[in-house]
């Protein structure tokens, strides 16, 4: 594993939510025993991280409601942990208040990636 020192201006409350919500979803859809990866690298004066699982991966159907408020999806916990349908959409609201990107690369049965993207602010 090899880690580098990323610094931007950011807020960071937002972007822990983020990255707190991205992969404990990771954590809480994979089957006991898979891997997840998790990225970091600048981009544009910005970040783009990538969380990627290896899950039951989103439906068509699904990403549809990807990230609306209290929708559940297909996908279901894989040890017995509770889902209220609320993580992603929190997401999608923190990132766009920051000015940022959310990209959801899947097939059902695939995994998941979701890449975000956040510009720097300046101060």
């Amino acid at each position: 594993m090899q880690a580098e020192n990323i610094n931007m201006n950011t807020d960071k409350s937002y972007l822990s939510r983020i990255l707190d919500n991205l992969i404990s979803n990771a954590i809480k859809f994979s089957p006991h025993g898979t891997s997840m990866k998790v990225e970091a690298s600048l981009e544009n004066g910005g970040i783009r991280f990538s969380v990627r699982d290896q899950g039951p991966g989103f439906s068509e159907a699904d990403k549809k409601d990807l990230f609306k408020k209290f929708k559940k999806l297909s996908a279901r916990p894989t040890g017995g942990e509770s889902s209220n349908g609320l993580g992603l959409a929190i997401v999608k609201i923190l990132v766009d208040r920051l000015g940022g990107k959310i990209q959801l690369n899947s097939a059902q049965g695939q995994g998941s990636e979701f890449i975000i993207t956040i510009p720097s602010l300046t101060k």
